[in-house]
């Protein structure tokens, strides 16, 4: 291998290394699978989901939460006695 010297310490370049990362076979070198490699997909698809979801959620929650209140104050009202 040829080496480089950059100040003292001589620096040996090893192109090999940097295969595995170019062609995808660095997935199989550090144990990662096709199942993990679809479960992450996955996982981004689930979370791109709940991204899209999340406005609606929060306006049906508000408007589930303001009718609880409301009904709850009328039956406080209720149970108290109406002045009307």
């Amino acid at each position: 291998m040829p080496t480089v010297n950059k100040g003292k310490k001589p620096m040996q370049h090893n192109d090999g290394a940097h295969l595995p990362i170019t062609t995808g076979s660095a997935l199989l070198i550090y144990k990662w699978t096709l199942q993990e490699f679809v479960l992450l997909l996955w996982a981004a698809y689930v979370l791109i989901l709940i991204v899209i979801k999340l406005p609606d959620f929060l306006r049906s929650a508000a408007r589930l939460v303001g009718g609880l209140q409301r009904a709850w104050a009328n039956l406080k009202e209720w149970k108290r006695g109406s002045k009307n």
